[in-house]
């Protein structure tokens, strides 16, 4: 160990009998109070190396006097912390680009945390790791190298490690660790323009700033004697029958639109219905001023599948066309995955560096615009992650390194440009974000509004809007295909719906195959949707869709019990939370605001910056000139 050069260089000089020597470097960065720090591997012959796990940080639990304070903060997709580790245990092993929409960790109490970030902008490939060992919590990354053979390997990016605690003693909160990830990403090349600027320039279409009703509704629904039934003839009543609640257009979502099945991929067309009706659909709901979207299936290939007593085999044409693409194991085999009756069934996936995987997306997208789709979102390749691939047929090195993130990337920007260039409406979006893809990202499916459920399950896991802390003033989402909406009372629905709102999204609701009549939807839950759409109109515009979203203090108002569905007990679950959901945003021209919305199933009175109010169930307010 020794100081060169203002840093501090650690060596192992020999790994036992592996040959293997490791450098680290360590320096400090002044102006954040960071700790930046570096990896290499030495051999002393030829060796392929996996991966390396840099930095790891041990932090003993409790963190404080009360394990119940403890929280870990994950970046999770939309993000969720994880309470009481040592009580509830952890795991979580995140990919990026993937599951983890951004490259950072922290662990902290009330009183301070400890933070770990990676500042790569290449889009390596690396997992993000976050786990209790007995009494200790692990932080670490483990980044993953190209599985080529070689005598040294460096780390093409630097690590990030600190303490930090909360402008007010003991009031150390998430939202400090996500402003220390900020302050670096904001200088990023996926951060170039701001999301004012990005829809001021045409980048991202207008209508994505305009409030609109995200509409998740399937073609293929069942009758009470278990027939299917075609719901394309219905859209354009359910469209409008929503624009006389809201008084605003609806973005309609048209799931089990493909031909042999929902997420039935790549053989999607004719469509559900056929082509003719299908235009017949999408060309109603534009001439009433609404808009359409669907999902691709990623890069899946459908093998086997089993659904509502239908059979799908296309191993065949797997064999035949996409066997050689396919992403291969280490000895050049393609992986299968899934399996017939579960989910999207037996499947495989096409590698994104093959010419393969741009036919499919690419080719698809530009099917779908044609039947009159104005945004395509690639779903099931969540935050841009696919898993990784050894096959020497493809022109990439095997397993890790960042040409996969790249590869995607180019498949990505040419859907969105060979949209552009028939139509500058057309939008592109994925299913969750990734930080890395924001140039590209028009919208995203957000899941901030979820609770119990994938990507929010297991013990202790709350969701909180991380990723929109840190990004929202550079993209935003829609609020999902999954956030509840019904005629009859329903604060699980309420919720959801306002989360939406205080989260910053597009406004979403669901009934898939359900009949559902818009007109009769509970009065709160029309209350909170359409004070939605009225904010995203007027006076909360600048903020909610356009705005940086800042840490508020808390509310003095009573708590309420929000049932949820657990995905891994299948039982019901109970979260407690304030009354009156509220989120603090700052303007691109630097004014500040606050917007509220009351779930609770009575008025609420409280006390705000700007004076007293009073909230009726479901309703929302704004209040521009309270700072967060």
């Amino acid at each position: 160990m020794e100081l060169r050069d203002d840093a501090l260089i650690v060596d192992a000089a020999d790994h036992g009998q592996a040959g293997v020597s490791v450098t680290c470097r360590f320096r400090t960065e002044p102006e954040s109070g960071l700790i930046l720090g570096s990896i290499s591997v030495r051999c002393a012959s030829e060796m392929t190396l996996a991966s390396v796990r840099f930095p790891l940080l041990p932090v003993r639990l409790p963190i404080g006097d009360a394990p119940e304070d403890d929280a870990v903060l994950l970046p999770y997709c939309d993000g969720c912390v994880v309470r009481d580790p040592l009580a509830n245990g952890l795991y979580r092993d995140l990919q990026y680009p993937g599951t983890a929409s951004m490259q950072m960790l922290a662990a902290f109490d009330p009183a301070a945390g400890v933070y770990l970030a990676c500042h790569d902008a290449q889009g390596y490939a690396k997992r993000i790791f976050a786990r209790r060992w007995a009494e200790d919590l692990h932080l670490s990354a483990v980044h993953l190298a190209e599985q080529v053979p070689r005598e040294e390997w460096a780390l093409p990016y630097e690590a990030a490690i600190t303490t930090f605690r909360g402008a007010e003693a003991g009031r150390t909160r998430w939202e400090d660790a996500a402003g220390i990830y900020r302050r670096w990403a904001v200088r990023q090349p996926w951060c170039r323009a701001t999301l004012a600027e990005r829809v001021r320039t045409g980048d991202v279409p207008a209508w994505l700033a305009e409030p609109s009703l995200f509409y998740t509704f399937t073609l293929r629904a069942r009758s009470e004697d278990g027939q299917e039934v075609n719901q394309l003839d219905r859209v354009v009543y359910q469209a409008e029958a929503w624009r006389q609640v809201l008084g605003e257009p609806v973005t309609f979502m048209l799931m089990s639109w493909e031909k042999r099945g929902p997420w039935v991929t790549p053989d999607y067309f004719p469509p559900y219905g056929g082509t003719v009706a299908f235009r017949q659909a999408t060309g109603g709901l534009h001439a009433h001023g609404h808009r359409t979207l669907v999902f691709l299936s990623g890069l899946r290939w459908t093998l086997h599948k089993e659904f509502q007593g239908n059979v799908v085999d296309d191993e065949a044409a797997f064999n035949e066309r996409a066997r050689p693409s396919a992403i291969a194991d280490a000895s050049g085999e393609a992986v299968m995955y899934g399996e017939p009756d579960r989910d999207v069934g037996r499947h495989a996936q096409v590698c994104a560096a093959t010419p393969l995987a741009r036919e499919i997306l690419v080719g698809s997208s530009l099917r779908c615009q044609e039947l009159g789709i104005d945004c395509v979102q690639v779903d099931q390749i969540v935050g841009g992650g696919l898993p990784p691939c050894y096959s020497p047929l493809h022109g990439h090195p095997p397993g890790g390194g960042n040409w996969c993130a790249r590869a995607l990337y180019d498949v990505f920007a040419e859907i969105r440009r060979r949209g552009r260039a028939r139509d500058p409406d057309f939008a592109f979006s994925i299913e969750e974000p990734a930080e890395y893809f924001i140039p590209l990202m028009d919208t995203y499916h957000a899941r901030d509004y979820m609770q119990g459920r994938w990507p929010r399950d297991g013990a202790g896991t709350v969701g909180v809007p991380l990723f929109a802390h840190v990004y929202h003033d550079y993209v935003h989402g829609y609020g999902g295909d999954s956030c509840s909406v019904t005629h009859h009372d329903s604060r699980t629905a309420v919720y959801e719906q306002a989360m939406n709102l205080v989260c910053g999204k597009a406004p979403g609701v669901a009934v898939w195959g359900r009949w559902y009549e818009p007109g009769s939807t509970h009065q709160a839950q029309q209350r909170l949707l359409k004070g939605h759409c009225e904010l995203w109109r007027g006076p909360a515009r600048d903020f909610l869709v356009l705005g940086q979203r800042t840490a508020a203090p808390a509310l003095d108002v009573p708590q309420v019990e929000v049932t949820f569905y657990d995905w891994h007990t299948r039982e019901q679950m109970t979260l407690a939370f304030p009354a009156v959901l509220h989120s603090a945003w700052r303007s691109p021209d630097g004014r500040t605001g606050t917007v509220y919305a009351c779930i609770a199933s009575e008025p609420i009175t409280f006390e705000t910056p700007s004076g007293p109010m009073t909230l009726a169930p479901g309703e929302a307010a704004f209040k521009q000139g309270e700072a967060g």
